[in-house]
């Protein structure tokens, strides 16, 4: 039998990379799994919106600085 899941994963709001990338994961059945597995990978979250760690950098002041992205 095949059975329809939902899953879950998390794409940057900068440039489009997928957290599963280079992962073992292409998805997890839980939002939270997801949202741990990102933050565990240095992803950022502002506002509703996750950031790689390429998308985003800290100037001298820690101030937060989103890069401009290609996605």
């Amino acid at each position: 039998m095949i059975k329809e899941v939902t899953m879950y994963t998390i794409l940057c709001d900068g440039c489009g990379k997928d957290v599963c990338d280079g992962t073992e994961y292409s998805a997890w059945n839980d939002t939270s799994y997801v949202v741990d597995s990102a933050i565990e990978d240095n992803w950022h979250v502002e506002d509703g919106n996750h950031y790689c760690p390429n998308c985003f950098e800290y100037d001298d002041d820690d101030n937060l600085i989103i890069k401009g992205g290609n996605k």
